[in-house]
């Protein structure tokens, strides 16, 4: 595989990432579509709070016919940022911003919220930096970068967390 986004910014062959391989699946960009089906409204609430922490960009779901439509996330290449903005100068400037998806849309039940919530701020600086040098060194990123990032994701943990819990305030699931 070799793709180029933009001049100076382009995907190699390798290592890469791996996930579950789903051999039957609907692709969809609307949250509500399976929402009600299996746990999603739980799954949805997880999602939902990496994507922000991760700032997340261009929504894009999996959803697994043979069971029961759960929700997956794919084709993260427009997380940590989204739309090619990679670089730290720009991430440390929006590392405290609000995300730029809304919350409240209505799909993610408040105990899955609040569950999500109490996940993300469970994350303490030494465990998001483990998390983020587990990337493959096969990716060559200087491990000075990958500790920047780690300290910007850190960043976000507080916020993320209330913008979850408000957001179970208003969800109309339980």
């Amino acid at each position: 595989m070799r793709w180029r986004f933009t001049p100076q910014h382009s995907l190699e062959g390798g290592v890469a990432h791996g996930s579950l391989n789903l051999e039957s699946v609907i692709e969809s960009d609307d949250w509500s579509t399976y929402s009600s089906s299996d746990n999603n409204r739980e799954r949805q609430a997880h999602i939902l709070a990496l994507w922000d922490l991760c700032m997340g960009g261009d929504p894009q779901w999996l959803h697994d016919v043979t069971a029961d439509y759960t929700i997956w996330s794919f084709d993260h290449g427009f997380w940590l940022g989204g739309e090619g903005d990679w670089d730290l100068a720009s991430l440390s400037r929006r590392a405290t911003d609000p995300w730029q998806y809304d919350l409240d849309a209505g799909v993610a039940s408040a105990s899955g919220l609040r569950s999500a919530a109490s996940g993300v701020l469970s994350l303490d600086r030494a465990a998001v930096h483990r998390i983020v040098e587990s990337i493959p060194v096969e990716w060559q990123i200087p491990s000075d970068e990958l500790s920047q990032v780690a300290d910007i994701l850190y960043l976000r943990v507080e916020g993320v967390a209330n913008r979850l819990e408000h957001a179970a305030t208003r969800s109309n699931f339980a």
